[in-house]
């Protein structure tokens, strides 16, 4: 989970959820104006968000690393995160205000829920597209550097349809294959790019022959790795110096390959 881009974008998403909170404490909306003071308020409404904030992050990439539900378009995804973290912040909303103000009990969760969960799904929908707008982002710049590049000789066989998405610019010495959440970094000696694939796709395109899967994460093509590192978390250094992890799953099998 560590590895998902929800998880990468915490430190940007930080300073809006503590203003939604430093907002929604102003206006005091759900009658809070009239039921608490302003520093009230701002301890309810900004535990509330940091709470609902986290189990958002942790769900979203918990579902990324579901293979059904990865499948699901992004918005749909994002939603049932919504949905899901609102049943827990349900509760937590009766937890603080019965803390900060007055007790609430606990059959007033439905009552409740519905107004949680709104807010909830669109937390979760800003939140889901405002990481995919920074992949996005990164890709667009990944593209505009790797067409600086020098563009190598393009001679030879016809490519395969895996080949066709990297940029000429990269040519084809391909090292590895990095999963970030939708899309998929192209790793070749001549840099890296990203584009919108996933790692099964383009595993099935290379065929079985080209490499082999190293992390759920990582794909690594034969002649790619110059040493590997041993250890209680073993790495693979490739051509270009760059390291790559090896899950237990895949540990075996590239033992017996020679890998390791």
């Amino acid at each position: 989970m560590r590895e998902s881009p929800y998880i990468r974008s915490l430190p940007y998403h930080l300073p809006g959820v503590l203003g939604m909170a430093v907002i929604m404490a102003v206006t005091g909306p759900f009658g809070t104006y009239y039921q608490m003071g302003i520093a009230t308020r701002l301890a309810y409404f900004g535990i509330i968000a940091l709470l609902h904030w986290i189990q958002i992050v942790a769900l979203a990439a918990w579902f990324g690393r579901i293979e059904p539900l990865d499948r699901w378009p992004l918005a749909i995804r994002i939603v049932l995160v919504g949905l899901v973290a609102s049943v827990p912040g349900t509760f937590e909303i009766i937890l603080v205000h019965s803390w900060l103000w007055r007790t609430i009990p606990w059959s007033a969760a439905g009552s409740i829920y519905p107004d949680s969960a709104f807010l909830t799904v669109i937390i979760s929908v800003v939140f889901g597209l405002f990481v995919e707008q920074r992949l996005r982002a990164r890709a667009d710049a990944e593209r505009a550097r790797v067409a600086d590049l020098p563009q190598p000789s393009t001679t030879g066989a016809a490519p395969t349809d895996f080949f066709r998405r990297i940029p000429p610019a990269l040519g084809r010495d391909l090292l590895a294959l990095e999963m970030e959440d939708h899309y998929l970094r192209i790793h070749t000696a001549l840099g890296s790019d990203l584009v919108l694939l996933r790692l099964r796709d383009a595993m099935a395109e290379l065929g079985p022959g080209r490499g082999r899967q190293v992390h759920r994460s990582w794909w690594v093509a034969e002649g790619a790795v110059a040493s590997a590192e041993r250890g209680a978390r073993p790495l693979l250094a490739l051509r270009n110096g760059l390291k790559v992890p090896v899950s237990k799953t895949y540990r075996d099998a590239l033992k017996e390959a020679g890998w390791l």
